[in-house]
């Protein structure tokens, strides 16, 4: 292999792709010479492309992807490709190569080329040669003629050849023609490259017209589909009938041609496209496939008769395609046809199955696609098939399109949106010609005006997405019709029972719901999920369908009606043993039920939208759904002035509580405050406890023991005066809390026991798994680690019973700590990371800040001080950014002891004075753990430093705020 520095081709690049012949065969032929035969293969090829300035940019199993920036390289490349392993010494197993040249524009996007059409034309080209043979097309042909390189071209054929271009003394081009490449878009010309030393006969090219067809030629490249055309091509070997089925715009017709394409060589008598889109009359259906197969009818037979005597004993295959308008037809004489002709195979494409005896049917998923707001960078993008098409579909229209990382989030939300639709995409990328993406992606709310404008040429259903639906809509029965309307205010899916809730009246009865739901789905209208149990449409189909809605306002009243009686009798469940499924449950509907407030906000139906709100409540916090609580109840709240006072208090309560889980103490302190005064003001005592609780909480996060410890006591006399035993729960959990931090653990024990009795007593898993998280703390700080794991496991049962992601990660950092404490490091840190992942999941900072600060004690206990020293900063960071003292003072500390192992002994006095002045004023002590490191170190430093340098940096740093013991730590 060559040292060199490696270049990578872009603009006009030449692509020089190689495959093994008979790669399967030989690996069951020789499995034990082979792999040393694979080896010199690979050694081989990566000399001469390399030593030819070439750029591997994929080798997958025998087969090598390589970029050249001159198609000069290119062809020396493979020219002493071909001549060394023809001159190689093989034992048993012969290695025969294969390899096709092709030059286009394609641009490097970090992981791979942007230039779909290029690479494919030049995959499809090697495909087309022989084991030993070198094709060229005709673009590279002539970039080479125009460069005029070392080669002067000349035109004098040498005796024996067709038209033979001589390259030089060694190397000529024989012309083969234009031939189509199995790609079926447009003919190219090939040239095979000959001269001394290579192979010059070879068996004729795999090439489209090697055999009789008539296959349409395409205008665009194929994208994507890999997966579903091995599916369909293995399918074929099973069955004679393979029925392709989805909804309008999917590229049904195209994944046939293109299967069609590459099986090609399989039919001696070739492949046949049977176009029957335009063909309406049943009576017309034999008459089309007759036609298109080039058959003259015979007198004295009917047309039937003489179609089935043509095919009677030729192996080949018919695609039958568009056969939703004349599906019954289609289906009988498909049965017809494959009875008595038994070599004939036929693919068909429908909206439905045909349903005949031995049918094969594959429903088409959408191009792959991004998933919303996953901000990936454009090199990672053009993974999905649905963002290659967009841009190969644009660059036609507009050759300088560009994905970069301001258009990137905007492009993969309308593939996202567009459900990976083809013909939908390609609309829209028809637009960049006009439209920026981010113009394009505001504008998808009214995607039926916008995404206008197909080719001319195609059927008037394929130029517009409405047309498009149009067709579809047009075939159904009028009851089919209306559900499909009534359907449509779903949001994200739905089960059949809400169907049958939702939708049944007196013109559609609950009893036929099922049945009709069964003729959508068989029509690829919606689409049912049977690991779900759940049925969902795509969006074009739903805006299609809330156009046609008539009782739009009666239907999306009983979508909230509906969704509102779910969600009120999910509630109380939500913290006890069947709260794993009633979560299951509101995650899977959770788009209706923001649907359900968005509509009622929209609607003056804001009681209501407040009513699942508060229901929703502990769902979207156990979830971590923060966010979406707070921007649903900001809404309610801004605009009514009418909510009950009871309803405004929970809701309140609620936006305090999402607000400190993110972290913003302040915010929640206000939201936790105006909860707290209309509960007094109307004389909620079960509020006044649960707005209490959330203020101590508060307080305490933010190292305010005295007022934490005064809410929590408050509070419990009141959960104690009306039987609250959920409050008393809650507010010794506080308290344990309180006197953790403040160095009485034997008291803190206590607390939290009783809080576990209590909240056992009333099966609240929430309040018992932090109740067990919080005594596995008090454990491991005692040394009793076999009891700690032991709280720590419960409580992440109890978590994921609940499907409590906090809970989970307090879990997962508790057995962390006690991992850690045995000294199973590698095991510690992967429960932090655990954690951290989850943390970082539902946006809990102080909980991110809680992993980070473990996993650099981690690194500290590993001697690791430059990493350790990273976490400690980020640590620092988040807790200064939520205003969490006692995580603050607790990083100063870590940050104190690393910086005295780095022999940065001031900074390390100054922090580890300002973290004690910290700790006091928040009337808090040290974890004797913490105490113990501090006070050897200090012990340590006496060591390096005099005692007036050790006095005076100490006193320096007990002066320092807050703010300015932070800015020290960075600039440290």
């Amino acid at each position: 292999m060559n040292n060199r520095e490696i270049i990578i081709p872009s603009g006009n690049v030449t692509f020089l792709f190689t495959d093994i012949e008979g790669s399967t065969k030989l690996s069951q032929e020789f499995p034990d010479t082979l792999p040393a035969a694979l080896e010199k293969h690979h050694s081989i090829l990566i000399n001469e492309i390399e030593s030819n300035n070439g750029f591997i940019f994929q080798n997958v199993g025998d087969a090598f992807c390589c970029a050249f920036q001159s198609s000069e390289d290119a062809v020396k490349a493979a020219v002493e490709i071909q001549k060394s392993l023809a001159n190689e010494k093989w034992d048993e197993a012969v290695i025969k190569v294969r390899i096709g040249i092709h030059s286009g524009n394609a641009e490097w996007s970090g992981k791979n080329y942007m230039g779909y059409i290029t690479l494919a034309r030049a995959a499809r080209v090697m495909s087309a040669a022989c084991g030993g043979q070198i094709l060229i097309s005709n673009d590279s042909y002539n970039l080479l003629s125009s460069h005029c390189l070392s080669f002067p071209l000349r035109r004098d054929a040498p005796s024996g050849s067709s038209d033979q271009h001589e390259f030089n003394n060694e190397i000529s081009f024989r012309d083969l023609g234009e031939r189509r490449l199995k790609d079926v878009i447009l003919p190219i010309r090939l040239y095979q490259i000959i001269g001394a030393g290579l192979r010059e006969d070879f068996p004729p090219l795999e090439t489209l017209d090697a055999r009789p067809n008539n296959l349409p030629i395409q205008l665009t490249s194929f994208i994507g589909r890999e997966k579903e055309m091995k599916h369909v091509k293995e399918t074929l070997k099973l069955s004679r009938l393979v029925t392709l089925t989805s909804a309008g715009g999917s590229g049904k017709t195209r994944l046939a041609l293109q299967t069609a394409a590459e099986v090609i060589d399989e039919y001696e008598s070739g492949v046949w496209f049977v176009d029957l889109a335009a063909v309406n009359d049943p009576a017309l259906l034999i008459a089309a496939v007759i036609e298109a197969l080039g058959i003259k009818e015979e007198s004295k037979k009917t047309t039937e008769e003489t179609l089935v005597d043509f095919l009677k004993e030729k192996e080949i295959l018919i695609l039958l395609d568009n056969c939703e308008q004349l599906i019954n037809a289609c289906a009988d004489l498909t049965e017809r046809l494959l009875s008595s002709c038994p070599k004939l195979k036929i693919i068909a494409t429908s909206r439905e199955a045909l349903n005949c005896k031995g049918e094969k049917t594959y429903r088409i998923p959408p191009l792959t696609m991004p998933e919303p707001n996953s901000n990936n960078p454009p090199e990672q993008l053009v993974q999905y098939e649905s963002v290659r098409l967009f841009i190969e579909r644009a660059l036609v229209v507009n050759p300088e399109f560009r994905v970069n990382n301001g258009n990137a989030p905007a492009l993969a939300e309308v593939c996202s949106r567009l459900d990976g639709i083809p013909l939908a995409i390609e609309l829209a990328a028809a637009r960049t010609k006009i439209l920026s993406v981010e113009k394009i992606y505001e504008r998808l709310d009214d995607r039926f005006s916008l995404l206008t404008g197909g080719k001319r040429t195609a059927l008037p259903r394929q130029q517009t997405l409405r047309a498009l639906i149009d067709w579809s809509y047009d075939l159904l029965s009028e009851e089919e019709k209306i559900l499909w309307c009534r359907l449509s205010v779903f949001s994200g899916g739905w089960t059949l029972e809400a169907a049958e809730e939702i939708c049944s009246d007196e013109t559609i009865s609950k009893n036929e719901i099922l049945d009709l739901l069964s003729q959508l789905t068989e029509k690829s209208v919606i689409i049912y999920d049977e690991s779900k149990e759940r049925y969902r449409m795509l969006e074009s189909i739903k805006q299609y369908g809330i156009e046609k809605l008539s009782d739009r306002y009666g239907m999306f009243l009983r979508h909230l009606k509906y969704f509102l009686e779910l969600s009120v009798e999910a509630e109380p469940e939500l913290r006890s043993e069947k709260a794993k499924f009633r979560l299951k449950m509101i995650e899977a509907d959770h788009n209706n039920f923001i649907a359900a407030i968005d509509w009622s906000v929209n609607n003056e139906n804001i009681e209501k939208a407040g009513l699942i709100a508060t229901a929703l409540g502990e769902f979207w916090s156990t979830a971590g759904h923060y966010s979406t609580g707070i921007r649903l109840i900001k809404n309610i709240l801004q605009s009514s002035s009418t909510l009950t006072r009871s309803l405004e208090r929970k809701l309140l309560f609620w936006i305090g509580v999402f607000k400190w889980s993110q972290g913003d103490y302040e915010k929640a302190k206000k939201y936790s405050e105006e909860s707290l005064a209309i509960s007094k003001e109307i004389g909620d005592k079960k509020g006044i406890v649960a707005a209490m609780n959330s203020l101590g909480s508060i307080a305490y996060y933010q190292g305010d023991y005295q007022q934490d410890k005064k809410y929590s006591e408050e509070s419990l006399v009141i959960s104690k005066e009306i039987g609250d035993k959920k409050g008393i729960a809650i507010s010794m959990n506080s308290l344990g809390n309180i006197a953790y931090y403040q160095g009485d653990y034997e008291g803190a024990r206590k607390h939290y026991k009783e809080s576990l009795a209590f909240s056992m007593e009333i099966g609240d898993n929430k309040v018992i798994a932090v109740s067990l998280n919080n005594l596995a703390y008090i454990a491991n700080y005692q040394g009793d680690y076999e009891q700690a794991r032991k709280y720590s496991e419960d409580s992440l049962v109890y978590g994921k019973e609940i499907g409590d992601k906090n809970v989970i990660a307090v879990s997962m950092t508790n057995l962390g700590i006690t991992t850690s404490k045995q000294g199973d490091y590698k095991q510690a840190r992967k429960f932090f990371k655990e954690s951290l992942t989850i943390r970082k999941e539902i946006g809990n900072k102080r909980g991110i800040a809680i992993s980070l600060n473990c996993l650099g004690n981690v690194s500290y206990s590993q001697e690791d001080y430059e990493q350790a020293e990273i976490f400690y900063k980020e640590s620092l960071a988040t807790y200064k950014a939520i205003g969490d003292k006692s995580g603050i003072v607790e990083c100063m500390n870590n940050l104190g002891n690393v910086f005295f192992n780095k022999g940065d002994y001031e900074l390390t006095v100054k922090l580890l004075s300002a973290s004690e002045k910290i700790t006091e004023t928040i009337l808090s002590v040290f974890d004797k753990n913490y105490q113990a490191r501090k006070d050897e170190t200090i012990a340590k430093i006496v060591k390096h430093q005099s005692i007036e340098e050790f006095r005076k940096y100490w006193e320096e740093g007990k002066n320092l705020t807050l703010e300015e013991v932070c800015q020290l730590v960075i600039n440290g």
